[in-house]
């Protein structure tokens, strides 16, 4: 089994985008807006292929 992509949840996406490129040093994979949020991954520099981490708001309705 493989993770492709995994969710994890944000009040602000555009501060954890900042926090996991910026502080974390993951690349940005996707940055597509969505109406007022976006679908917004990162994933490792040393795996670009690899498993993705999407930046999700909270407030998202499920």
């Amino acid at each position: 089994m493989r993770i492709n992509l995994t969710s994890i949840y944000v009040d602000d996406q555009r501060a954890a985008h900042a926090f996991y490129t910026e502080v974390l040093g993951f690349v940005t994979r996707h940055d597509i807006p969505l109406g007022d949020d976006f679908w917004l991954t990162v994933v490792s520099p040393d795996a670009p292929d690899g498993p993705e981490l999407l930046l999700e708001p909270s407030g998202h309705p499920r």
